[in-house]
């Protein structure tokens, strides 16, 4: 009988310990994230997510301080790249011409073309009303009181 308890002792605290590791394993691994020092493994689509949004962050941060050093400098990057001030009738779905939009960002960048690699023409602050010229996907083609003519996001605006 001693011997009997003695053995099912041995197998109970097997159990036990092989439980214990199981259970530590998993929690171990359900605490740490992909890509972590704990987990350096992660996904290529996790990773260039991450990228993507720490990227937008940064360059809207770095638009920000731009238009913060040119303002400080005591000038404009304000230019008028388009000597014709009403091409936008050759646009798919009209001219919309005339509406006003506000932007909502603090700085905004206006770009020669509807992407964020394109070149800067200017920048605009919160408040600023601007007259919207075209809408192609998430940009919008506006005129600024100076006659400059760019393009903004859609998400930094809002029609008025």
């Amino acid at each position: 009988m001693n011997r009997g308890k003695i053995a099912l002792l041995v197998v109970a605290a097997l159990v036990f310990l092989s439980l214990g590791f199981v259970i530590g394993q998993v929690v171990q691994a359900v605490d740490t994230l992909p890509g972590s020092n704990e987990d350096p493994i992660a996904t290529q689509s996790y990773v260039e997510t991450a990228v993507g949004e720490r990227l937008a962050v940064l360059n809207t941060k770095i638009e920000e301080l731009e238009a913060e050093v040119a303002a400080l400098k005591g000038g404009t990057t304000s230019t008028n790249t388009n000597s014709d001030d009403n091409d936008t009738t050759d646009v798919p779905g009209g001219n919309t011409s005339g509406t006003q939009v506000e932007i909502t960002g603090n700085t905004v960048n206006v770009r020669a073309s509807a992407s964020t690699t394109a070149a800067k023409v200017g920048s605009v602050t919160k408040g600023t009303k601007v007259t919207l010229l075209k809408e192609s996907g998430d940009w919008y083609q506006i005129k600024l009181a100076d006659g400059t003519i760019g393009w903004v996001a859609s998400y930094l605006t809002k029609k008025i």
